[in-house]
């Protein structure tokens, strides 16, 4: 009899049991998914902190920098956005600090019709070719298009863009004073040659990689002429810039 009534209790709990674990299975995986859901945010919210310069072997900083081009008409000062740029500003730095645009000349000037560009950077001297290899592969060094939109973290990478509404929302477009890297037609292939932009030219916005601007010299620059030279360039520690801008 007392066996018979343990029967009878444990059916009742197995059977209560298994209510419970019915009624409970929706709340269970409600609660899980939203756990997933949570997890998941937060990993997003890690992913947007993303340093883009811990996943490349270029040359990269996200970090405002200061150079002053010193050039046979007289001193132009710059100021490179690494936070829109990582890897252009990286990679221009980084020539700066060989010495690799020491002695380049100007070897594009477009003035006429109207005003449109200074480009420099070009490796012509013999004692500078070396500088413009890259280190880490023994060859020259190319680097990706970069451009960043307002409302993205990072910037789109290996492409040109076409559609309106991206290029209205470039955070660095080609305006007067503004420097952009030259290149092929081949979209990654810039490497050391850049421009200073004369007039606002909207329709390069999308196609090549603005990536600093001149805070100070554009007078000089107005003056420029093919031939003329770069004599040194040099990076200025921020801290500086007040003293020395």
């Amino acid at each position: 009899m007392k066996e018979f009534k343990k029967k009878i209790i444990i059916k009742k709990i197995s059977n209560n049991s298994i209510f419970i674990y019915k009624f409970l299975q929706p709340l269970y995986i409600f609660l899980f998914v939203n756990l997933l859901l949570i997890s998941g945010c937060r990993n997003l919210k890690k992913n947007e902190d993303i340093n883009i310069c811990s996943n490349t072997k270029l040359p990269c900083l996200n970090s405002n920098e200061y150079v002053i081009l010193i050039t046979n008409r007289g001193k132009i000062k710059l100021e490179l956005y690494g936070k829109s740029a990582p890897i252009t500003v990286g990679s221009f730095i980084d020539f700066v600090e060989k010495g690799a645009y020491n002695k380049t000349i100007f070897n594009r000037v477009i003035k006429k019709p109207y005003p449109f560009i200074i480009r420099g950077g070009e490796n012509s001297l013999i004692e500078n070719k070396d500088k413009f290899i890259d280190s880490t592969t023994g060859e020259k060094r190319y680097i990706p298009l970069e451009i960043k939109l307002k409302n993205k973290i990072l910037p789109i990478y290996g492409r040109v863009i076409n559609e309106t509404s991206q290029i209205n929302n470039i955070e660095l477009k080609h305006k007067r004073s503004y420097l952009s890297m030259a290149r092929s037609k081949t979209v990654n292939s810039a490497s050391s040659q850049f421009y200073i932009i004369l007039k606002s030219l909207p329709e390069l916005d999308g196609r090549y990689a603005v990536f600093g601007k001149v805070i100070s010299g554009m007078k000089i620059v107005d003056l420029i002429e093919e031939e003329d030279f770069i004599i040194e360039a040099k990076r200025v520690d921020s801290w500086l810039r007040n003293i020395i801008f």
